[in-house]
Protein backbone atom coordinates (compact mmCIF):
# COMPACT_ATOMS: atom_id res chain seq x y z
CA UNK A 1 0.00 0.00 0.00
CA UNK A 2 2.80 2.44 0.87
CA UNK A 3 4.42 1.76 -2.50
CA UNK A 4 1.21 2.86 -4.22
CA UNK A 5 1.17 6.09 -2.21
CA UNK A 6 4.80 6.87 -3.07
CA UNK A 7 4.06 6.23 -6.74
CA UNK A 8 1.16 8.67 -6.60
CA UNK A 9 3.33 11.31 -4.94
CA UNK A 10 6.02 10.90 -7.60
CA UNK A 11 3.44 11.33 -10.35
CA UNK A 12 2.09 14.41 -8.59
CA UNK A 13 5.52 16.00 -8.77
CA UNK A 14 6.03 15.13 -12.43
CA UNK A 15 2.62 16.28 -13.61
CA UNK A 16 2.35 19.47 -11.59
CA UNK A 17 5.56 20.83 -13.06
CA UNK A 18 3.89 20.59 -16.47
CA UNK A 19 0.40 21.84 -15.79
CA UNK A 20 -1.29 24.94 -14.44
CA UNK A 21 -4.64 24.18 -12.84
CA UNK A 22 -6.22 27.03 -14.81
CA UNK A 23 -5.35 25.02 -17.92
CA UNK A 24 -6.90 21.72 -18.90
CA UNK A 25 -10.43 20.55 -19.51
CA UNK A 26 -12.79 23.36 -18.61
CA UNK A 27 -16.52 22.79 -18.22
CA UNK A 28 -18.89 25.75 -18.12
CA UNK A 29 -21.90 24.86 -15.97
CA UNK A 30 -24.84 27.16 -16.52
CA UNK A 31 -27.55 25.09 -14.87
CA UNK A 32 -28.20 21.96 -12.81
CA UNK A 33 -30.54 19.12 -13.74
CA UNK A 34 -32.29 19.29 -10.38
CA UNK A 35 -32.96 22.11 -7.92
CA UNK A 36 -33.96 21.23 -4.37
CA UNK A 37 -35.16 23.68 -1.75
CA UNK A 38 -33.94 22.68 1.70
CA UNK A 39 -35.47 23.91 4.93
CA UNK A 40 -33.39 23.34 8.02
CA UNK A 41 -34.08 23.11 11.69
CA UNK A 42 -31.97 24.97 14.24
CA UNK A 43 -30.14 22.65 16.63
CA UNK A 44 -29.94 23.16 20.37
CA UNK A 45 -26.15 23.38 20.24
CA UNK A 46 -24.09 26.29 21.48
CA UNK A 47 -20.45 26.41 20.40
CA UNK A 48 -19.18 29.94 20.89
CA UNK A 49 -16.54 30.82 18.31
CA UNK A 50 -17.24 27.92 15.91
CA UNK A 51 -15.54 28.25 12.50
CA UNK A 52 -15.96 24.80 10.95
CA UNK A 53 -17.93 21.58 11.37
CA UNK A 54 -16.82 17.97 10.92
CA UNK A 55 -18.56 14.63 11.23
CA UNK A 56 -16.39 11.70 12.31
CA UNK A 57 -18.23 8.43 12.84
CA UNK A 58 -21.01 9.37 15.33
CA UNK A 59 -19.35 12.60 16.47
CA UNK A 60 -20.12 16.16 15.41
CA UNK A 61 -17.05 18.33 15.91
CA UNK A 62 -17.31 22.11 16.23
CA UNK A 63 -13.88 23.50 15.43
CA UNK A 64 -12.97 26.90 16.88
CA UNK A 65 -9.94 28.25 15.02
CA UNK A 66 -9.00 30.67 17.79
CA UNK A 67 -9.18 28.15 20.62
CA UNK A 68 -11.88 29.92 22.62
CA UNK A 69 -12.00 27.72 25.77
CA UNK A 70 -10.78 24.79 23.65
CA UNK A 71 -10.34 24.13 19.93
CA UNK A 72 -12.91 21.29 19.71
CA UNK A 73 -16.44 21.08 21.08
CA UNK A 74 -17.73 17.56 20.42
CA UNK A 75 -21.34 16.35 20.30
CA UNK A 76 -23.05 13.04 19.62
CA UNK A 77 -24.80 12.89 16.25
CA UNK A 78 -27.22 10.39 17.82
CA UNK A 79 -28.36 12.53 20.74
CA UNK A 80 -26.80 15.96 20.00
CA UNK A 81 -25.60 15.93 23.62
CA UNK A 82 -22.22 17.44 24.49
CA UNK A 83 -19.40 14.90 24.84
CA UNK A 84 -16.77 17.36 26.00
CA UNK A 85 -14.23 20.02 25.02
CA UNK A 86 -10.72 19.10 23.87
CA UNK A 87 -7.42 20.40 22.47
CA UNK A 88 -6.74 23.25 24.89
CA UNK A 89 -4.78 26.37 23.84
CA UNK A 90 -1.28 26.72 25.25
CA UNK A 91 2.30 25.51 24.90
CA UNK A 92 2.08 22.41 27.09
CA UNK A 93 2.66 18.84 25.83
CA UNK A 94 -1.04 18.29 25.08
CA UNK A 95 -1.82 21.89 24.17
CA UNK A 96 -1.93 23.82 20.89
CA UNK A 97 -1.42 27.32 19.55
CA UNK A 98 -3.40 26.49 16.42
CA UNK A 99 -5.34 23.48 15.21
CA UNK A 100 -5.82 22.42 11.58
CA UNK A 101 -7.91 19.39 10.76
CA UNK A 102 -8.49 18.23 7.16
CA UNK A 103 -11.02 15.49 7.86
CA UNK A 104 -8.61 12.56 7.94
CA UNK A 105 -9.28 9.89 10.55
CA UNK A 106 -9.16 6.14 10.97
CA UNK A 107 -10.57 3.51 13.33
CA UNK A 108 -9.34 0.31 14.88
CA UNK A 109 -11.27 -2.20 16.96
CA UNK A 110 -11.24 0.10 19.98
CA UNK A 111 -10.85 3.74 19.04
CA UNK A 112 -11.25 6.50 16.47
CA UNK A 113 -8.18 8.66 15.75
CA UNK A 114 -7.81 12.06 14.06
CA UNK A 115 -4.69 13.59 12.46
CA UNK A 116 -4.33 17.10 13.87
CA UNK A 117 -1.73 19.67 12.86
CA UNK A 118 -0.52 22.69 14.83
CA UNK A 119 0.90 25.06 12.22
CA UNK A 120 2.27 27.42 14.87
CA UNK A 121 4.21 24.84 16.84
CA UNK A 122 4.72 22.75 13.65
CA UNK A 123 3.64 19.48 15.18
CA UNK A 124 1.49 16.67 13.81
CA UNK A 125 -0.40 14.62 16.38
CA UNK A 126 -2.69 11.61 16.46
CA UNK A 127 -5.66 12.62 18.59
CA UNK A 128 -7.38 9.65 20.22
CA UNK A 129 -10.96 10.86 20.00
CA UNK A 130 -12.60 7.86 21.68
CA UNK A 131 -10.26 7.71 24.65
CA UNK A 132 -10.34 11.50 25.08
CA UNK A 133 -14.12 11.41 25.43
CA UNK A 134 -13.87 8.45 27.81
CA UNK A 135 -11.34 10.18 30.07
CA UNK A 136 -12.64 13.73 29.46
CA UNK A 137 -9.18 15.04 28.65
CA UNK A 138 -7.06 15.34 25.51
CA UNK A 139 -5.27 12.06 24.74
CA UNK A 140 -2.55 12.10 22.05
CA UNK A 141 -1.16 8.78 20.86
CA UNK A 142 1.77 10.25 18.93
CA UNK A 143 3.44 13.57 18.12
CA UNK A 144 5.74 14.40 15.21
CA UNK A 145 7.54 17.73 15.02
CA UNK A 146 7.70 19.07 11.47
CA UNK A 147 10.04 21.33 9.55
CA UNK A 148 8.86 24.64 8.11
CA UNK A 149 8.58 22.89 4.73
CA UNK A 150 5.28 21.43 5.96
CA UNK A 151 3.20 24.58 6.27
CA UNK A 152 -0.25 24.66 4.67
CA UNK A 153 -3.18 22.26 4.30
CA UNK A 154 -1.79 18.80 5.00
CA UNK A 155 -2.91 15.33 3.95
CA UNK A 156 -1.31 12.06 5.01
CA UNK A 157 -0.61 9.14 2.67
CA UNK A 158 1.12 6.39 4.64
CA UNK A 159 4.44 7.91 5.71
CA UNK A 160 4.14 10.87 3.33
CA UNK A 161 2.73 14.29 4.19
CA UNK A 162 1.35 16.30 1.27
CA UNK A 163 1.10 20.05 1.98
CA UNK A 164 -0.72 22.58 -0.16
CA UNK A 165 -0.17 26.23 0.68
CA UNK A 166 -1.09 29.59 -0.77
CA UNK A 167 2.21 31.45 -0.60
CA UNK A 168 1.88 35.05 -1.72
CA UNK A 169 1.05 34.84 -5.44
CA UNK A 170 1.88 31.13 -5.83
CA UNK A 171 -0.02 28.00 -4.85
CA UNK A 172 2.61 25.46 -3.82
CA UNK A 173 2.56 21.70 -3.23
CA UNK A 174 5.27 19.91 -1.24
CA UNK A 175 5.72 16.28 -0.24
CA UNK A 176 7.48 15.31 2.98
CA UNK A 177 8.80 11.96 4.21
CA UNK A 178 7.72 11.69 7.84
CA UNK A 179 10.06 8.79 8.59
CA UNK A 180 13.16 10.38 7.09
CA UNK A 181 12.16 13.89 8.24
CA UNK A 182 12.93 15.41 4.86
CA UNK A 183 11.34 16.70 1.67
CA UNK A 184 10.83 14.06 -1.00
CA UNK A 185 11.32 16.68 -3.72
CA UNK A 186 11.63 20.44 -3.97
CA UNK A 187 8.26 22.22 -3.65
CA UNK A 188 6.51 22.79 -6.96
CA UNK A 189 4.22 25.60 -8.10
CA UNK A 190 0.69 24.38 -8.80
CA UNK A 191 -0.80 27.72 -9.72
CA UNK A 192 0.75 31.16 -10.13
CA UNK A 193 -0.73 34.63 -10.43
CA UNK A 194 0.87 36.04 -13.61
CA UNK A 195 0.38 39.59 -12.31
CA UNK A 196 2.25 38.78 -9.09
CA UNK A 197 -0.12 40.53 -6.69
CA UNK A 198 2.21 40.09 -3.73
CA UNK A 199 0.32 39.77 -0.45
CA UNK A 200 -3.09 39.74 -2.15
CA UNK A 201 -3.58 35.96 -1.81
CA UNK A 202 -5.96 35.93 -4.75
CA UNK A 203 -5.62 32.20 -5.30
CA UNK A 204 -7.01 31.05 -1.95
CA UNK A 205 -8.41 27.55 -2.28
CA UNK A 206 -10.10 25.15 0.08
CA UNK A 207 -9.06 21.55 -0.56
CA UNK A 208 -10.75 18.23 0.16
CA UNK A 209 -9.54 14.69 -0.28
CA UNK A 210 -11.84 11.98 -1.57
CA UNK A 211 -12.27 9.40 1.24
CA UNK A 212 -10.65 6.66 -0.85
CA UNK A 213 -7.59 8.96 -1.33
CA UNK A 214 -7.79 8.74 -5.13
CA UNK A 215 -8.65 12.34 -5.98
CA UNK A 216 -8.57 15.90 -4.67
CA UNK A 217 -11.02 18.71 -5.28
CA UNK A 218 -10.68 22.38 -4.48
CA UNK A 219 -13.00 25.34 -4.35
CA UNK A 220 -11.73 28.87 -4.96
CA UNK A 221 -12.65 31.80 -2.79
CA UNK A 222 -12.41 34.69 -5.26
CA UNK A 223 -13.10 32.77 -8.48
CA UNK A 224 -16.27 31.00 -9.59
CA UNK A 225 -14.37 27.78 -10.17
CA UNK A 226 -14.05 24.23 -8.82
CA UNK A 227 -10.91 22.19 -9.61
CA UNK A 228 -10.84 18.39 -9.80
CA UNK A 229 -7.48 16.63 -9.83
CA UNK A 230 -7.15 13.21 -11.44
CA UNK A 231 -5.86 10.20 -9.42
CA UNK A 232 -2.24 10.77 -10.45
CA UNK A 233 -2.65 14.54 -10.96
CA UNK A 234 -1.90 14.06 -14.67
CA UNK A 235 -5.12 15.83 -15.61
CA UNK A 236 -7.19 18.67 -14.18
CA UNK A 237 -10.84 19.46 -14.75
CA UNK A 238 -11.99 22.98 -13.96
CA UNK A 239 -15.66 23.78 -13.51
CA UNK A 240 -16.68 27.38 -14.19
CA UNK A 241 -19.97 28.05 -12.46
CA UNK A 242 -22.76 30.00 -14.24
CA UNK A 243 -20.30 32.02 -16.35
CA UNK A 244 -16.65 31.78 -17.49
CA UNK A 245 -14.17 32.04 -14.63
CA UNK A 246 -13.57 35.62 -13.53
CA UNK A 247 -10.15 36.82 -14.82
CA UNK A 248 -7.35 37.22 -12.27
CA UNK A 249 -6.66 40.77 -13.42
CA UNK A 250 -10.26 41.77 -12.82
CA UNK A 251 -10.23 40.38 -9.28
CA UNK A 252 -6.90 42.01 -8.44
CA UNK A 253 -8.34 45.48 -9.15
CA UNK A 254 -11.09 45.08 -6.55
CA UNK A 255 -10.51 46.04 -2.92
CA UNK A 256 -10.32 42.95 -0.73
CA UNK A 257 -13.37 43.85 1.34
CA UNK A 258 -15.43 44.17 -1.84
CA UNK A 259 -14.23 41.04 -3.63
CA UNK A 260 -16.93 38.45 -4.20
CA UNK A 261 -16.60 35.25 -2.22
CA UNK A 262 -17.84 32.63 -4.63
CA UNK A 263 -17.25 29.52 -2.51
CA UNK A 264 -16.72 29.20 1.22
CA UNK A 265 -16.54 25.43 1.81
CA UNK A 266 -16.19 22.06 0.07
CA UNK A 267 -16.81 18.43 1.05
CA UNK A 268 -16.64 15.09 -0.72
CA UNK A 269 -17.73 11.47 -0.74
CA UNK A 270 -16.31 8.76 -2.98
CA UNK A 271 -19.11 9.51 -5.45
CA UNK A 272 -19.66 13.25 -5.27
CA UNK A 273 -18.27 16.71 -4.59
CA UNK A 274 -20.35 19.29 -2.69
CA UNK A 275 -19.42 22.99 -2.71
CA UNK A 276 -21.00 25.86 -0.79
CA UNK A 277 -21.66 28.70 -3.22
CA UNK A 278 -22.38 32.01 -1.50
CA UNK A 279 -21.60 34.53 -4.29
CA UNK A 280 -21.34 37.51 -1.97
CA UNK A 281 -18.68 40.00 -0.79
CA UNK A 282 -16.96 38.89 2.41
CA UNK A 283 -19.77 37.79 4.74
CA UNK A 284 -17.58 38.68 7.72
CA UNK A 285 -17.78 42.35 6.72
CA UNK A 286 -21.02 42.82 4.80
CA UNK A 287 -24.61 42.12 5.73
CA UNK A 288 -25.38 38.65 4.44
CA UNK A 289 -29.00 37.54 4.23
CA UNK A 290 -29.43 36.31 0.66
CA UNK A 291 -29.29 32.54 1.07
CA UNK A 292 -26.81 30.11 -0.46
CA UNK A 293 -26.53 27.04 -2.68
CA UNK A 294 -24.78 23.72 -2.15
CA UNK A 295 -23.73 22.48 -5.58
CA UNK A 296 -23.29 18.76 -6.21
CA UNK A 297 -21.08 17.24 -8.94
CA UNK A 298 -19.64 13.84 -9.70
CA UNK A 299 -15.88 13.41 -9.96
CA UNK A 300 -15.95 13.90 -13.74
CA UNK A 301 -17.44 17.36 -13.26
CA UNK A 302 -20.99 16.47 -14.25
CA UNK A 303 -23.54 18.62 -12.39
CA UNK A 304 -26.00 16.52 -10.40
CA UNK A 305 -28.17 18.96 -8.46
CA UNK A 306 -28.11 22.08 -6.35
CA UNK A 307 -29.62 22.52 -2.92
CA UNK A 308 -31.09 25.99 -2.38
CA UNK A 309 -30.90 27.09 1.26
CA UNK A 310 -32.52 30.28 2.51
CA UNK A 311 -30.33 30.34 5.64
CA UNK A 312 -27.08 32.27 5.22
CA UNK A 313 -24.80 29.41 6.28
CA UNK A 314 -21.08 29.90 5.63
CA UNK A 315 -19.84 26.39 6.43
CA UNK A 316 -21.31 22.90 6.09
CA UNK A 317 -20.55 19.22 6.50
CA UNK A 318 -22.22 16.01 5.32
CA UNK A 319 -23.35 13.29 7.69
CA UNK A 320 -23.85 10.33 5.36
CA UNK A 321 -25.02 7.82 8.01
CA UNK A 322 -27.62 10.29 9.28
CA UNK A 323 -28.42 11.43 5.70
CA UNK A 324 -28.23 15.09 6.51
CA UNK A 325 -26.20 18.27 6.17
CA UNK A 326 -25.13 20.45 9.08
CA UNK A 327 -24.37 24.12 8.51
CA UNK A 328 -23.74 27.17 10.65
CA UNK A 329 -24.39 30.88 10.23
CA UNK A 330 -22.21 33.82 11.19
CA UNK A 331 -24.18 34.15 14.42
CA UNK A 332 -22.97 30.58 15.21
CA UNK A 333 -26.43 29.02 15.00
CA UNK A 334 -26.17 25.45 13.70
CA UNK A 335 -28.82 24.01 11.37
CA UNK A 336 -29.60 20.51 10.16
CA UNK A 337 -30.99 19.70 6.68
CA UNK A 338 -32.51 16.37 5.69
CA UNK A 339 -31.15 15.02 2.37
CA UNK A 340 -32.30 11.41 2.80
CA UNK A 341 -34.12 11.52 -0.56
CA UNK A 342 -30.91 12.48 -2.40
CA UNK A 343 -28.33 9.99 -1.15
Amino acid sequence: MKLIFYTIIFLIIISCTQQNIMIGKNILIKEFPQEINLTGGKLDITSIGVNALYVVDTFLICHKFYGLDDFFDIYSTNTLQSLGKFLSPGRGPNEFLSVAYEGQYYKDSLNTYLWIKDGSLMKLVLFNLTESIRQQKTILDSCIYLSNDCIGDSFIFGDTLVSIVNSSYNHILSTYDLKKDSLLQSPIIMLSDPFKNVGAYLLNMGNCLRPDHKKFASMMLYFNQINIFSPQFTDVITLSIYKPTVPIKEVSLIEERDRTWYFSDIAATNLYIYALYINHPSPYIHEFEKGVEILQFDWEGTPIRKFIITDNIINFILDIPKKCIYGFKMNEEIYKYDISDYL
